[in-house]
């Protein structure tokens, strides 16, 4: 059964860039700065500020691959001089357009710049991110669209419903690590994550070294939905650090946070911090 005609949009126009004179690099420049100026975490007061983040990457997954930017041209010309022709059809829809990007290397490298960016602002990023806002969930949709791909990344897709049993397991494991801590007050170390989840981050983002260091944090749905605040305490090389981390509104269950030059130390070289939010209705919200 044949898959109905696209709604029209005007992807240039989603990018504010020409039709007719607009090169890549002008193309990629005024995705990267739409992208950042549309980020959710940027507009909390915004209902339609995610629909707009997408629409901005939907059309730059268009207009920055040859082939497809060929077929929408063809059909935007079309639409506009009142042409409905069958040839002139695009049919991809915004999800077969995501899935493509994360098959492309043109895509991850854009994607690496903006959480580099997203990074810096302290906006929400990585992996939970794009997931969550691509995919409709944190591991399971974009699982689903991967495991159609073939080669290597349909492994990954596969991968992802293991990983995510694995994660719900190290889970279970912190929140009894939690327990043990409120009986003895003493700090539990967080338990490194499994060697397959390592594996798999990098794809969206900054891929974890060994001096990074995992932190898990409770929260109640409350603060996830409004934003919050929370000092945290944790151990390094012996000594015990405290830092006030900030969680943007609207935060997915599973989503982390990067902390740059919070981690381990060795050689004079440190890594980063890694928080993984978990959005507990049983959370102390204080």
């Amino acid at each position: 059964m044949a898959r109905p005609s696209k709604e029209f949009k005007d992807y240039y126009a989603i990018l504010k860039v020409s039709h007719d004179s607009s090169t890549e690099e002008e193309i990629k420049k005024s995705f990267r700065k739409l992208a950042l100026e549309l980020h959710p975490d940027h507009n909390p007061n915004d209902p339609q500020s995610e629909e707009r983040f997408k629409n901005v990457t939907e059309a730059y997954g268009v207009l920055s691959d040859p082939l497809k930017k060929k077929e929408y041209d063809r059909f935007r010309s079309d639409y506009l001089s009142g042409r409905t022709t069958g040839s002139s059809d695009f049919r991809y829809s915004q999800e077969d357009i995501f899935a493509s990007m994360f098959r492309g290397e043109n895509a991850r490298e854009i994607f690496e710049e903006l959480n580099r960016e997203f990074n810096r602002s302290g906006v929400r990023s990585g992996n939970p991110f794009f997931q969550s806002l691509f995919f409709g969930g944190a591991m399971g949709g974009l699982g689903k669209i991967l495991r159609f791909i073939p080669g290597p990344i349909g492994k990954i897709g596969m991968g992802l419903k293991i990983a995510q049993v694995v994660g719900s397991s190290l889970f279970a494991l912190h929140k009894m690590n939690q327990q043990k801590q409120g009986q003895s007050g003493q700090t539990v170390p967080p338990k490194p994550e499994s060697p397959m989840m390592n594996g798999i981050k990098g794809m969206f983002g900054k891929q974890e070294t060994s001096l990074d260091m995992g932190f898990y944090l409770s929260i109640p749905p409350s603060d996830a939905l409004k934003g919050t605040r929370k000092k945290i305490s944790y151990q390094v090389s012996g000594k015990t650090e405290q830092l006030m981390v900030r969680i943007p509104p609207n935060f997915p269950s599973g989503g982390k946070l990067r902390i740059k030059d919070k981690g381990k130390i060795f050689d004079d070289k440190r890594g980063d911090l890694i928080i993984s939010i978990n959005v507990d209705k049983n959370a102390n919200p204080q």
